[in-house]
Formats: C-alpha cells, structure tokens, sequence
C-alpha cells in the first residue's frame, strides 16, 4: 500500500511486482500521484508510448468506479430498509433482492442522489478547509457508522512477464444488466470503428444515464490508435461481487529483449 511519503520513495515502489494504490477521491494530489506512477513504471518496461492513453483509461475507470461506489452505497441503504434482517452476502446470494438492487441503482431518485453526492464531494475537494473525510462521508449519505474503507478505490497494478496490468477495482458488483449494456455499447463502436463511422457513433450513440458507455467508447477509441485491440486490453467484469476494470499494457517485446541480451 502507497502512503504519504510516495513522492520520495517512488524509485522503490516501481521496484515491486505488485503495487495496491488506495483512492478515496480524485484530487490534484492523487492525480499527481497516478501520474508518477504511471510514467515511472511504464519508462522502467519501456513503454513510455502509451503514457498518454494510459493516464486518460484510468481517470476514466477511476471516475466511473467512484460513481459506482456511491451508487452502491445508496442502494445498499435501500435495502437495508426493507431486509434488516439479512447480511450483504444474503443480499447477493437472492435473485429476488439482487433485482432490486438493480432497479435502485438504476432509477431516477438514485441518479439525483449521486448527483448530489457528487457535487458536495466536488465542494470539499475544492475547498481549503480542514474536514474530517470519516464524518464528511457519514454526512453524505446519512450513515451511520465509520464507512471510510467502504469508499476505497483500488488501483492494483501488477507486472507478469509480457503485461503491465492496471486493476481499477471497487467493491460495487457488477450486476448483469450493467455488464450487458457496458458489452453491447462496445460492440456497437467496434462496428462503427471498422466501417470508418467513428463521428457518427458519438453523434448517435450519445446516452447520458450510463457514464460507463460514452466515456469507454473514448478508451477503446485510444487503444485502437496504439494498435491495441480493446476487448484484449480493457475488461470490465465481476469477480466475487467487485467491479473490475482492467487495462492491460503489453511489454513481452521489452522482455525478450532483455533477455538476448542478457545471454551474453
């Protein structure tokens, strides 16, 4: 995990295979840190090409999973009115509630609320002033008890042999019928893409109630022009109830050439 002293210590972080990077929020200080991060390491494999494009995948991926950590955290609060009985994993192990999990977290009064939410987080981003972050996210959605480590976004980034992967992860599940249409809107530019109609998609194809469609028809519009084919380098999917967005940067290339080297 990074703390406060990862401005003087980032030599040794890009030095690990494994790195967890916790985010509550995106500020100027936590965008500064991505952006070291991110040009350090992929200089050290490099890959320094795709900096660019990397940096604009993963505020795109940050800013939808935080959108979705409230978005959960409405519904979930929703529920608990009407099951006070049941545990989080009884929520998700029942069809019947799962479903209205869905519905909550896709209607009008939960958009207005993340709405909301968004604009006072913006405010205490913004501001000067001293807040304490425990009871400023008590305060937004009316819980209560200390929730901080349910805010935590986490980018883990983790080196194999040929990849540098970047794993966007949230603790909201996703749930099939977002999974669907995140799947159907980028099959959709991906028609449009190959038939030359890029224009025409985000002419046409505009849809303000998913952040998740317009903003990841940009992303795999910047990994079409690296050469990079999206469905093999961005996936977004479920595993044990947590979003994962995943951003997969090739450098197999970058080892094979150590190597030869290194075998004389």
């Amino acid at each position: 995990m990074i703390n406060d002293d990862f401005f003087n210590n980032i030599e040794e972080y890009i030095k690990k295979t494994d790195i967890e990077f916790n985010i509550l929020f995106i500020n100027s200080i936590t965008k500064d840190k991505i952006d070291l991060l991110v040009n350090k390491i992929l200089n050290k494999y490099k890959v320094e090409k795709y900096y660019e494009d990397v940096i604009y995948i993963l505020m795109e991926l940050i800013s939808n999973a935080i959108k979705a950590r409230y978005l959960h955290l409405i519904s979930l609060k929703v529920l608990n009115k009407m099951y006070p009985n049941y545990s989080l994993d009884e929520y998700y192990n029942n069809a019947e509630i799962m479903k209205k999990y869905s519905d909550i977290f896709r209607d009008d009064e939960s958009r207005d609320k993340l709405k909301s939410i968004l604009k006072n987080e913006n405010k205490f981003i913004s501001s000067n002033k001293e807040i304490d972050i425990d009871n400023f996210y008590n305060d937004i959605l009316l819980l209560n008890e200390n929730t901080k480590k349910k805010f935590i976004i986490k980018l883990l980034i983790h080196i194999t042999k040929n990849n540098i992967e970047f794993d966007v992860v949230n603790d909201s599940p996703l749930i099939m019928l977002g999974r669907t249409r995140i799947d159907s809107k980028r099959l959709t530019f991906k028609e449009y893409y190959n038939n030359d109609m890029v224009e025409s998609f985000f002419l046409e194809q505009l849809d303000n109630t998913e952040s998740a469609g317009f903003g990841l028809a940009l992303c795999d519009l910047r990994l079409y022009n690296v050469g990079l084919e999206p469905t093999k380098y961005l996936k977004i999917y479920n595993d044990n109830n947590k979003t994962h967005s995943k951003l997969i940067i090739p450098i197999k290339s970058v080892f094979s050439h150590l190597v030869f080297h290194n075998k004389y």
